[in-house]
């Protein structure tokens, strides 16, 4: 499973639970909006309007940010599922953004974001190769040449910001799961591992 179940669940229940408790308000303040009888003794209805207008999109934004939590759980769900039915480790951008239904410079900012957050785990996105490896499968079943075999092990790297002692595979990018620093792991077949 390439998908961290318990944040991402977390991350939708807090939204939801915000959303719902603004939910009422927001519905109250839109209908007061667009209800022509309260303006009536107003003797600037536009301002009142504007007002009741701008509290009901303030309220209402708890429940789109709680859509978006729900679509971004959906996609890190789609992306697991892929990664899953890969056998050799190495998910090509191009193969990965087919298979979504989306450019790959957008599969890479979304996927790498979601690494960076914690909710996509046990894989590594290759700037070099242009994939994602997946730390639980890579080498294995390795036949075509075209990936990132055993040549290319996890080197030691310490974080620049929190200096943390890491280990990433060599030329991909990682993230510091402490302080959320990328990283890029240098190799050089004479370093030592």
């Amino acid at each position: 499973m390439y998908r961290n179940a318990r944040k991402l669940s977390l991350s939708v229940c807090i939204w939801a639970g915000i959303a719902c408790t603004l939910l009422l308000p927001a519905v109250t303040l839109w209908g007061i909006s667009f209800d022509e009888s309260v303006y009536e003794s107003v003797s600037n209805p536009v301002t009142y309007r504007i007002a009741y207008i701008s509290l009901a999109l303030v309220f209402s934004t708890p429940f789109i940010i709680f859509l978006i939590q729900l679509f971004h759980a959906a996609t890190i769900q789609r992306i697991s599922d892929l990664f899953t039915a890969d056998a050799d480790g190495f998910v090509p951008v191009s193969e990965l953004a087919k298979g979504m239904g989306m450019p790959g410079k957008m599969l890479i900012k979304k996927a790498t974001r979601a690494i960076r957050k914690g909710t996509l785990v046990n894989c590594n996105y290759s700037v070099s190769k242009r994939a994602f490896l997946l730390s639980d499968k890579i080498g294995k079943n390795y036949e075509n040449g075209g990936g990132i075999p055993e040549n290319k092990p996890f080197v030691g790297v310490n974080c620049p910001s929190c200096a943390a002692s890491l280990k990433i595979r060599a030329n991909t990018v990682g993230i510091c799961p402490f302080c959320g620093k990328q990283l890029i792991a240098q190799y050089s077949p004479e370093q030592p591992k």
